[in-house]
């Protein structure tokens, strides 16, 4: 225990030198309603460092941590507000590739040579995975939604139903017969895919695709509520660095009383956020899952727009930095269950441990 823990604390100190010094360069300023390329040198950056193989096992070339080290890794990435899709495009698909045990797949997204995405929502609004998109004498047709890092040449995990019941294939994104539609986020852009005829290779069938996907999911949700914290906490941060510079009626605007206590109220609320996410990340339930993305979800977006209501007329501009924090809050806040959603999850799951 004491090992990993100081394993952690390397892989903290690491990253903060790293998110540190991209966030002083040019590349770390995002644009509006502009689609965004990955950056494939920060990739391949990311991949020296070992980041992209932290959850694939010793025998894929991986590091075989828990997934609780990579939280701690995308905590830091949020306190940075790195415009990345890291979870996206690294975590939910070596979730999958580890459990087709597939060594040379595992080797190219390691080496970050190879972009891979997991397509398996099938619509908007939709927590179905295999049921509209078809697998048929080794093609598929069908459609996907909210598929990230979607690139020339990257690899698509694609969910599909097949007459043997759930599966999971791999398309190469070139290939005919994909149409992909692409819109901009705070992290680059999601695709809406449309594949017809398109041709496949199988990796995963039956319960052990469900169960892959199942896990890629339940990762996703917990990095993405350690990424919403630390983007809280970065973001209240800068906010009280404003607020003791600023001045209103010759005396700083963190000297007003109704401004401190909504400060520390929401410093309050990130801690809870994070102590809730550290709780899930250790019992790894359904349950605490859902709660810490419902509560990660709901303080990131109230403490963001709080930001840009105490930065007044500055916080509507592009020059300010507040602007991205609360794009990053309403992506990340959404995907993969809003709160709303996330709050029904744990009921359900609550409620089925007393019927149990």
């Amino acid at each position: 225990m004491q090992e990993m823990d100081e394993f952690i604390a390397m892989l903290r100190d690491s990253a903060e030198g790293f998110l540190a010094d991209f966030q002083a360069s040019p590349g770390a300023k995002t644009e509006i309603a502009v689609p965004r390329p990955l950056n494939r040198e920060l990739w391949t950056a990311m991949a020296e460092l070992g980041w992209l193989g932290l959850l694939l096992p010793e025998s894929q070339g991986g590091l075989a941590l828990p997934v609780s080290a990579a939280a701690e890794l995308v905590d830091v990435m949020g306190r940075y507000r790195f415009p990345v899709p890291y979870i996206e495009a690294a975590i939910m698909p070596a979730q999958i590739l580890a459990a087709a045990d597939n060594e040379a797949l595992a080797a190219e997204l390691i080496s970050g040579e190879t972009l891979f995405s997991l397509a398996w929502q099938d619509r908007a609004g939709s927590d179905a995975a295999f049921a509209e998109c078809v697998l048929s004498d080794g093609q598929i047709s069908g459609q996907k939604s909210f598929v990230a890092a979607v690139e020339p040449g990257s690899q698509l995990l694609v969910c599909v139903s097949s007459v043997n019941g759930p599966a999971i294939v791999l398309v190469n994104s070139d290939a005919d017969g994909i149409t992909a539609q692409r819109s901009a986020t705070a992290s680059g852009s999601f695709c809406q895919l449309s594949f017809d005829k398109v041709t496949c290779t199988p990796l995963l069938a039956g319960s052990a695709a469900e169960q892959a996907l199942a896990s890629a999911i339940a990762a996703g949700r917990l990095l993405a509520s350690a990424f919403l914290s630390g983007l809280s906490r970065a973001c209240l941060r800068d906010t009280v660095e404003y607020l003791n510079q600023r001045q209103q009626f010759g005396r700083k605007l963190s000297s007003f009383q109704s401004v401190s206590h909504r400060c520390v109220d929401m410093h309050i609320h990130i801690e809870l956020a994070e102590a809730v996410w550290r709780v899930a990340a250790e019992s790894g339930d359904e349950a605490s899952l859902s709660a810490a993305k419902a509560r990660a979800s709901d303080i990131a977006q109230d403490v963001c727009r709080q930001a840009v209501q105490l930065h007044g007329a500055m916080g509507f501009t592009e020059e300010c930095s507040v602007g991205e924090y609360l794009r990053l809050a309403l992506q990340y806040g959404n995907w993969l269950g809003s709160a709303k959603s996330m709050r029904r999850a744990f009921q359900s799951a609550r409620t089925a441990e007393a019927l149990a």
